[in-house]
């Protein structure tokens, strides 16, 4: 929430590791990665992040930004509520644009290398100005320059439409929480339904509606992650990896991994990319 005598927030993230918590909001939020890497959940999509980093979201989209290690957690965060605009500067024809960009927002935006890199100078003026009117110009151009771009992706499918009840994200966050610490152990179906206290038949259906796919493809995702920063980080064996995260077949691993990240794992680590 905004500070007194602001009419958005600023927020200045600077720890050891991003609150994984899963939430949503009635604000719209722009995030800029400045330091560290993992998976963020967005709507119904599962993504990697890095430094450099940078999304909009719109109201009532959950979102999660997990980072793989402890270390040190940086971002410049900005949330705002279109209504601080007004009805009448937001309807005059010098702003359709933004207000077109704003409504496909519901799915949240990606951008293109050139504009992220114009946003986060952008950015970084609007954090430094000292003066409130030079601070919402800031707020006023960056949204322009984000607007423009016409290389940007939404990050959320199609069939995307955020949520508005707070049990449900609840629900879901409790799933995910469980998962985060059970990903190296056997879990099944009816375990993870007893935590979201559903039949396993509406678990299955529960993360499709919210998350575009099965609660196994989830899962397998997850420890691919893990496993990919493994590979990164150690000098652990491919197959040491492999059964420590959970898979017990090291020609499935090799196959999962190559279809999630596009290569395989040893082929992976030799590139160094996360």
């Amino acid at each position: 929430m905004p500070g007194e005598g602001r009419s958005f927030a600023c927020l200045e993230i600077d720890q050891s590791e991003f609150d994984s918590h899963y939430h949503h909001h009635r604000e719209f939020e722009m995030t800029w990665i400045q330091e560290s890497e993992g998976q963020r959940l967005i709507g119904d999509t599962v993504e990697g992040f890095e430094a450099g980093d940078f999304v909009l979201i719109g109201r009532w989209v959950p979102h999660q930004y997990r980072n793989w290690k402890q270390g040190r957690a940086r971002a410049r965060v900005i949330q705002f509520r279109s209504e601080m605009f007004g009805a009448d500067f937001l309807g005059l024809p010098e702003m359709v644009d933004v207000m077109a960009f704003l409504e496909g927002a519901s799915r949240g935006w990606r951008f293109s290398d050139s504009v992220r890199l114009q946003a986060a100078d952008l950015m970084a003026s609007l954090f430094e100005a000292e003066r409130a009117t030079d601070r919402l110009l800031s707020l006023i151009e960056l949204l322009l320059a984000l607007s423009r771009d016409t290389n940007r992706e939404p990050i959320a499918s199609v069939a995307y439409e955020p949520t508005f009840n707070r049990s449900k994200v609840e629900r879901l966050q409790r799933v995910l929480s469980y998962l985060e610490k059970h990903w190296e152990e056997t879990i099944t179906l009816g375990e993870v339904a007893e935590v979201a206290a559903l039949h396993p038949q509406s678990l299955s259906r529960f993360f499709g509606q919210h998350l575009g796919m099965s609660f196994q493809e989830y899962l397998l995702q997850l420890r691919i992650s893990h496993a990919a920063r493994l590979l990164i980080e150690t000098d652990r064996t491919v197959s040491d990896i492999a059964f420590s995260c959970g898979f017990n077949n090291l020609s499935n691993f090799n196959a999962q991994f190559k279809r999630i990240k596009g290569r395989p794992p040893r082929s992976f680590r030799k590139q160094g990319v996360g």
